[in-house]
């Protein structure tokens, strides 16, 4: 199997939450996904960043955090859109539920939200500004809940059948 088929799999089934994926068919997804996740992720705080730097001054008028702060939140948005389905189905492979995934998603968008905000309140001397070590722990809160999920994610699924449906095919 090529890397292509599961990825055309997952982009025909971005609307279907039930049944079970093996992890042989969610890992390549799941891979392309952080990809491209990190990647938007570079361009969509690019404004802050270039404007912090002083790469690009007066383009968003001092205010290309409120550019990037949308920016993140449609990725993230997008990567909730693209993952949601195929992250559900890897889940009910062990036999638990999309209520895993939820603490992670909304802590990803918190974050997501508040630190454009904090990079373009950086000044030149480096000093943090208020909230910045509130965000650095609301990181670090989002980085501990889900290292769960990526352990149920890469855990081998039952090769039973359970509340979810028959296991996935080639078990």
């Amino acid at each position: 199997m090529s890397i292509f088929q599961p990825v055309s799999y997952h982009l025909k089934n971005l609307t279907r939450f039930e049944g079970r994926d093996s992890l042989a068919v969610f890992l390549p997804w799941g891979m392309v996904g952080v990809q491209v996740l990190g990647f938007a992720m570079i361009l969509a705080i690019a404004p802050v960043i270039l404007e912090v730097a002083g790469i690009v001054t007066g383009l968003f008028g001092g205010q290309a955090w409120i550019v990037s702060t949308a920016l993140v939140l449609l990725v993230i948005l997008g990567q909730i859109a693209l993952m949601g389905a195929s992250i559900t189905r890897r889940l009910h492979d062990s036999g638990r539920s999309l209520a895993w995934a939820v603490p992670p998603a909304v802590l990803l968008t918190l974050v997501g939200s508040l630190m454009p905000r904090q990079f373009a309140q950086l000044p030149a001397n480096g000093a943090a500004p208020d909230g910045f070590y509130a965000l650095m722990g609301l990181i670090l809160i989002y980085l501990l809940s889900v290292l769960p999920l990526i352990g149920l994610l890469g855990a081998n699924g039952s090769g039973e059948p359970n509340r979810y449906g028959p296991p996935p095919a080639g078990k």
